[in-house]
């Protein structure tokens, strides 16, 4: 929450708004412009100032909720179909810095012009595709590292998944580097993912605010950013099928390292061309060969 973010304020009940609907995540409420009947915003009830700073969990949310309440129109309430728009900085024309989205409810023949005419570029378009064509980033070129925050990557490794494992963690900040490791002598490879992303997470300053965890554990970052723990918590630390969730003290752990950080979790191919995420693979490796000798 922001103290004088007007959306925040609704979010917490502080200001009334015509509310559609709401989740643990989202809130969607009618534009009290009135500009157009349905005019609904759907926003994050956590505070991200635009989509380029929200985290990919989160957007995924606001995006399933603009579908729900979209959907919902169309077949409960009459429309045709609808437009969702968003607003990115001020130049764009946004004038609540709170990430938001607006669905506009649209039927057939309804005279409405939600885009514009904008004309024609001056520059050809082939020109302009070579101009903005976003270039694939160098093997050894860090993509992670813009804004102030703390930039982990992390591994785990087993030999015989159970039997020695090993974990390191790579943190960078601000040009310097910070390495940790360690092992165990029976264990598996989804514990030793786990202890990586812990390991980093546990050893990050507590005065800063960010943190990128790069790792190409599906069973980690999948976890954040599919919504696994959310269902997780909701079922009483029970999966789909009702049993048990494995490695539990583990994600237990990690849930509090990780609570005071604003932590987004990115997925890289394990063993390709990320020069840190094969630097990790090789450490946790050498902590396994230590426990073997």
């Amino acid at each position: 929450m922001k103290d004088d973010c007007v959306f925040c304020k609704i979010i917490s009940g502080e200001i009334p708004s015509y509310k559609i609907y709401e989740d643990d995540f989202c809130m969607a409420f009618l534009d009290i412009s009135n500009d157009l009947y349905g005019h609904t915003l759907v926003v994050s009830k956590k505070h991200y100032e635009n989509l380029m700073e929200c985290d990919s969990h989160t957007l995924t949310k606001i995006l399933e909720t603009c579908k729900l309440v979209g959907k919902h129109y169309v077949e409960n309430c009459g429309f045709d179909g609808f437009n969702i728009l968003n607003n990115c900085g001020e130049a764009a024309e946004q004038s609540v810095m709170h990430i938001h989205f607006h669905i506009l409810p649209r039927k057939k023949k309804d005279g409405f012009k939600v885009f514009p005419n904008l004309g024609e570029s001056k520059i050809k378009i082939d020109k302009a595709c070579k101009k903005l064509k976003i270039e694939e980033p160098k093997a050894t070129k860090d993509v992670y590292t813009k804004g102030d925050c703390v930039v982990a990557y992390t591994d785990g490794a087993c030999s015989g998944n159970p039997g020695a494992g090993g974990w390191a963690a790579i943190l960078t900040y601000k040009g310097k580097e910070k390495i940790i490791t360690g092992g165990e002598k029976d264990t598996t490879n989804n514990r030793m993912e786990l202890m990586g992303a812990i390991g980093a997470l546990e050893s990050v300053n507590g005065k800063v605010k960010k943190v990128k965890l790069v790792s190409d554990s599906a069973y980690v970052v999948n976890c954040f950013n599919q919504g696994w723990m959310d269902k997780w918590l909701k079922n009483n630390w029970k999966n789909s099928s009702g049993d048990p969730v494995l490695n539990q003290d583990l994600w237990q752990r990690l849930l509090k390292a990780k609570e005071k950080f604003d932590v987004e979790f990115i997925k890289v191919k394990g063993h390709a061309d990320n020069e840190n995420n094969n630097r990790c693979d090789a450490l946790a490796r050498n902590e396994i060969a230590k426990l073997e000798d």
